[in-house]
């Protein structure tokens, strides 16, 4: 079309035209996602509780966290040369026991002390060097708690593994 007197009133009229086209369609669009929303919102279950966040209900997993306990298992200085270089480790690793067998842990752990850091530094000597780049240690601690389950006699004891404290220092890290 040209770029003619007559011809403007035209354009201007398809423009805005189209404007309130979109204007309209914008509005069905953003009436549909207010809709969608209220409905989740009324029909929906409420969320679960987590764990960790400020305003949290104290439960994890359905299960009240003062109904757990720390028990602090080994603190330990094993190497690891896997990747074929040298890398020390200092470690420590506690236990998320029961509040009911606090007692009984604590004891297990004292009675059984050498041999609960002789089992986190074999996982440690033996770990896959993909293992410690893990940002949960997933692996480490699934491979600890079945050894602290061995060593103990016990796999219903400890409910997880806690590692607060993990550093690596060598030639290459």
């Amino acid at each position: 079309m040209a770029d003619t007197p007559e011809a403007r009133p035209q354009q201007a009229s398809a423009k805005k035209g189209k404007f309130v086209s979109l204007l309209v369609i914008g509005a069905l669009m953003a009436g549909e996602g207010v809709g969608v929303f209220l409905l989740a919102n009324a029909l929906g279950p409420d969320p679960a509780p987590s764990l960790g966040v400020e305003g949290d209900s104290g439960f994890k997993d359905g299960i009240r966290v003062e109904d757990f306990a720390e028990v602090e298992i080994a603190e330990c200085r094993p190497n690891n040369k896997m990747a074929g270089k040298f890398i020390n480790f200092h470690i420590r690793v506690s236990a998320l026991v029961s509040s009911g067998d606090l007692d009984r842990a604590e004891r297990a752990v004292r009675a059984k002390r050498a041999r609960l850091e002789d089992g986190v530094n074999t996982v440690i000597r033996s770990a896959d060097p993909k293992q410690f780049n893990e940002p949960d240690y997933l692996t480490i601690k699934r491979r600890l708690k079945q050894e602290f389950d061995r060593i103990l006699n016990d796999d219903q004891l400890i409910k997880e593994v806690v590692i607060p404290h993990l550093l690596q220092s060598g030639s290459g890290v």
